[in-house]
């Protein structure tokens, strides 16, 4: 037999080798989740928006996952969400049987390198993107008509919100910065959006920020009645004003310097509020293919895209391997954004 001949046929037999290995693996992956219970964890709140993402999904995406698993809804609030990241990186299982639902703004803390974060998302899985939110900052037009009422207010507008990775603080904050001046008294004691969103109808407060799904299932009411006023928004996905909310103001509009418009430009991805999903370090490829093709077949499932429209939470979803590229390069920011975001969240 000639010497191209025996590399032939070893090249041939390494090949079927190759494809048996990878069938006898992508077989054990399909069959891993068959009687398992796949946990959805999300650090919100009981009817706050990250809780209502995560049981919608959890209602649907079973059919898509190979064995279907039983799906669970957990809460683990706690610090602004920390608590549920810090779990996610160091206690959760790693075999794929549980996904946590962060907060948007939580990977902020690790690129500042704040103590309290004990994860790093470069080494976790991301799942996927449910959507990408239009936030924004609103007041009861019984204490504050619009923004050149807080401009010219001797008191500073009590905000509300559940954490300095809230919504209400981070976008507050931005705001403050792109002005260059302190406007806002930061209430940050409650537990999640519902809670906080009471406590404006409620009067404890002048107004909160947030994202627009969660502004209409919990004061959209108070809207149409013309009792509140959203002074500023981040916009569409397209960078456009959201009609629903007039001529509210865009960030960016706001500024007054180049300086501020800057910080607007540089800040824009903290501002608004995306739906992520994330799995813990050391999961099995396979499994994060399985999860990550779940998720991305769920989105455009009819079932759950009624469901979602009449729980007024929109679907405007990313791969998993899209949100991870977006945070890693965020978690590359230059020094100078660094900086800024240090003096964002009082660590300058």
């Amino acid at each position: 037999m000639k010497p191209s001949s025996r590399v032939l046929i070893v090249l041939s037999t390494l090949t079927v080798f190759v494809a048996l290995l990878a069938a006898v693996s992508e077989g054990r992956a399909n069959g891993f989740y068959e009687g398992k219970t796949l946990s959805i964890v999300t650090y919100g709140s009981v009817g706050g928006g990250y809780d209502t993402y995560s049981r919608l999904i959890g209602r649907h995406i079973s059919k898509y996952i190979p064995g279907n698993p039983k799906i669970i809804a957990q809460n683990m609030t706690g610090a602004g969400g920390i608590v549920a990241t810090n779990y996610l990186y160091n206690r959760a299982p790693r075999d794929g049987t549980v996904i946590v639902h962060v907060l948007w703004r939580i990977y902020a803390l690790q690129l500042i390198g704040d103590p309290r974060a004990r994860y790093d998302f470069t080494k976790m899985s991301a799942v996927g993107m449910a959507a990408l939110e239009n936030a924004i900052l609103y007041t009861r037009k019984d204490r504050f008509a619009d923004f050149e009422a807080i401009k010219q207010s001797k008191e500073k507008v009590k905000l509300s919100g559940n954490g300095r990775s809230s919504t209400g603080f981070v976008f507050g904050r931005i705001v403050e910065e792109v002005i260059g001046r302190k406007l806002f008294n930061f209430v940050l004691a409650y537990p999640g959006s519902r809670e906080y969103n009471l406590a404006v109808r409620q009067g404890e407060v002048d107004g909160a920020g947030i994202i627009k799904s969660s502004f209409v299932d919990q004061v959209g009411d108070m809207w149409k009645a013309g009792q509140l006023s959203v002074f500023v928004q981040t916009g569409t996905s397209e960078g456009k004003k959201d009609p629903y909310f007039g001529d509210a103001p865009l960030l960016s509009e706001l500024a007054e310097t180049p300086e501020g418009k800057a910080i607007a430009k540089s800040t824009a991805l903290l501002a608004g509020l995306g739906r992520p999903f994330w799995l813990p370090p050391g999961v099995p490829s396979e499994r994060v293919k399985i999860l990550r093709d779940a998720f991305w077949n769920v989105m455009k499932d009819d079932n759950l895209l009624s469901e979602a429209r009449k729980l007024r939470r929109p679907i405007d979803p990313a791969r998993g391997e899209e949100l991870q590229k977006m945070w890693d390069e965020a978690l590359a920011a230059p020094p100078q954004v660094v900086a800024i975001v240090k003096d964002l969240f009082g660590t300058k």
